[in-house]
């Protein structure tokens, strides 16, 4: 099933250079606090993404990683800024003041005369991953700074910087795995160890998030080191997680990674509120109130607070959603939800306020280092109490035509090959080699349209997603679907037009009269409304499709009951 995606953009590295040096003086009129020391890791992660740009640019043009003086500055500027947050965080926030004068000539001393491509990063950007759990890792591991450090490009070399820094250790060096994501390797020159292998005493720290599905990025190092004569008890691991790698791991990858000694460090583990305020007292700070009290609803628990009974839950893909709790306060309840570390969780917050004053979307209180906040409204689903249909045709209008209008976007998504691709795959496997023929076909004969305008889209117009009040709907989730994990990214308006046209059913009048609606707003592509109708249709049949493989029995069938409705779906389209 082909589900999820990455996109990537070009970059000038002037220009990322310029926002990490305009981040990095605005922190010293910064009070002490949390916002202080997110402030601190918000520009750790942008100068993190700037210099793995800047390392995969000089790999692209030598073909193997390798050193250089540039490299070298920006692992020392790294790890200079690791301990600025290493220091914040063990003074519980308490640090204020501006950062050294000497790192921002460093900074500034730095070439950046080229052009970069960097992507997303999953872990800060997703999956609620805090560079300072690297911090506590290695301060657990019993390291030394006799240790060289590696990184795992991309978000590998800003933490190993974070696990130089705990140890005291010289800056890291870094290198980028290559060959197929089940099977990489690692092309690198052989002086990137430079005296380390002449070292009998020392350590290596290889440093990644992950191991993912195959583990095969930490494997590929292990490899390397192992040909580099390094014994595999000096070899030490720093992931995200306990867990070993996926079900594409082979029996080598596994047994690389277990005979190596692991080193991780949980979220709860370090904002515990002993040595630096946690969660709660993020919350608290942002409301205002003393009394807030947490409850986690990850994984599909927020289904617990929905006043319908659980024979009535829509289905949830666990392994995708974002970490989430509800926070409980003076009589009211807050959604905490994580957005990103970085100018992703800036942007997802501008996204969401602006939802609130268009009268789309809840209130964010606001951006507690990395988590949004935004208020619990309790209301009956649209699944569930469904208004007049030429209200929801109205609301649905208005709500997409001000996305196109309001929402325009710079970044990427997959093109229309790729989401072709993307559909005859899904549909070959769950459908047969004679319906992905069909389809295909089916592709072939449609007119080529035009060029996307791409905004951020909802991406999520499932009745379950749309609150219904007095006023009118009310949409949950609206701010991040186009920044997700998936292949979609940002697309026309038109994505989200077939999404509603599926997920509620539309006649083709009524799909005539949303059009006609949004078009006092933007004007649309009626043709690729069409060609993205088997996209979205193929698309949600491979999400949950992926959902369904969960452990637990009833989402199981909650995920089987949607793709059976999105098969039918493509079927019908197909004329079968």
């Amino acid at each position: 099933m082909i589900v999820f995606g990455d996109h990537k953009r070009t970059h000038s590295a002037e220009q990322l250079r310029e926002a990490v040096l305009a981040e990095a003086e605005a922190i010293g009129v910064l009070p002490a606090g949390i916002e202080r020391h997110a402030a601190l890791v918000d520009l750790f992660v942008s100068a993190s993404e700037l210099f793995q740009g800047l390392a995969d640019a000089e790999f692209d043009t030598r073909g193997a990683d390798g050193s250089s003086s540039r490299q070298k500055l920006g692992s020392e500027i790294l790890v200079e800024l690791s301990r600025e947050v290493l220091r914040s965080w063990q003074q519980g926030f308490a640090r204020k003041g501006s950062l050294d004068g000497s790192l921002l000539a460093k900074l500034v001393a730095i070439d950046c005369g080229s052009a970069i491509t960097t992507g997303p990063v999953e872990g800060y950007a997703l999956y609620a991953l805090y560079p300072e759990t690297y911090l506590l890792a290695a301060l657990q591991s019993g390291l030394d700074a006799n240790t060289c450090v590696i990184g795992i490009r991309s978000i590998g070399l800003g933490l190993a910087a974070m696990v130089a820094a705990a140890l005291d250790a010289p800056p890291p060096v870094s290198v980028r795995p290559i060959g197929h994501p089940f099977s990489r390797h690692i092309s690198a020159a052989p002086e990137l160890l430079g005296s380390w292998r002449d070292r009998p005493r020392a350590k290596f720290a290889i440093v990644d998030e992950g191991p993912g599905l195959s583990g095969s990025s930490f494997h590929a190092v292990i490899a390397w080191l192992l040909r580099q004569d390094i014994d595999q008890e000096r070899i030490h691991l720093f992931p995200s997680h306990h867990g070993g790698p996926g079900a594409q791991a082979d029996a080598q990858t596994v047994a690389a990674l277990s005979q190596c000694q692991s080193h991780v460090a949980d979220f709860e583990d370090v904002f515990d509120g002993a040595v630096a305020p946690g969660l709660q007292d993020w919350i608290e700070h942002l409301l205002g109130k003393a009394d807030v009290e947490l409850q986690e609803i990850s994984g599909g628990a927020w289904r617990d607070y929905l006043s319908v009974p659980t024979g009535a839950w829509p289905p949830a893909f666990p392994a995708f959603e974002r970490r989430k709790f509800m926070a409980s306060a003076g009589g009211d309840r807050w959604l905490v939800k994580f957005a990103g570390l970085g100018e992703t969780g800036q942007r997802k917050l501008s996204t969401a306020k602006a939802l609130h004053e268009a009268g789309f979307g809840a209130l964010p209180a606001g951006l507690c280092h990395g988590f949004l906040v935004e208020r619990w409204i309790d209301a009956g689903r649209l699944d569930r109490a469904a208004p007049a249909r030429d209200l929801l045709i109205e609301w649905l209008g208005r709500y997409l035509g001000w996305r196109a209008a309001r929402l325009q976007a710079d970044e990427t998504g997959a093109s229309l090959d790729q989401l072709a691709r993307m559909a005859v795959q899904n549909c070959k496997e769950t459908l047969g080699e004679r319906f992905a023929h069909a389809l295909q076909c089916w592709f072939a004969g449609q007119p080529s349209p035009g060029p996307t305008r791409r905004v951020e889209i909802d991406g999520r117009l499932h009745a379950w997603e749309f609150l219904v009040r007095p006023h009118g709907l009310l949409k949950t989730d609206a701010f991040d679907h186009c920044r997700s994990h998936d292949l979609i990214g940002c697309q026309g308006i038109e994505w989200d037009i077939a999404g509603a046209r599926v997920e509620h059913d539309l006649s083709a009048a009524e799909l005539s009269a949303l059009v006609d609606c949004i078009e006092q707003a933007t004007s649309i592509d009626r043709a690729l409304v069409d060609y993205f109708e088997p996209c979205y249709l193929a698309f949600q049949l491979g999400l949950w499709t992926i959902a369904g493989r969960s452990t637990d029995e009833e989402d199981r069938m909650r995920s089987t009951r949607a793709v059976e409705r999105y098969k039918a779906g493509l079927v019908r389209l197909l004329g079968y």
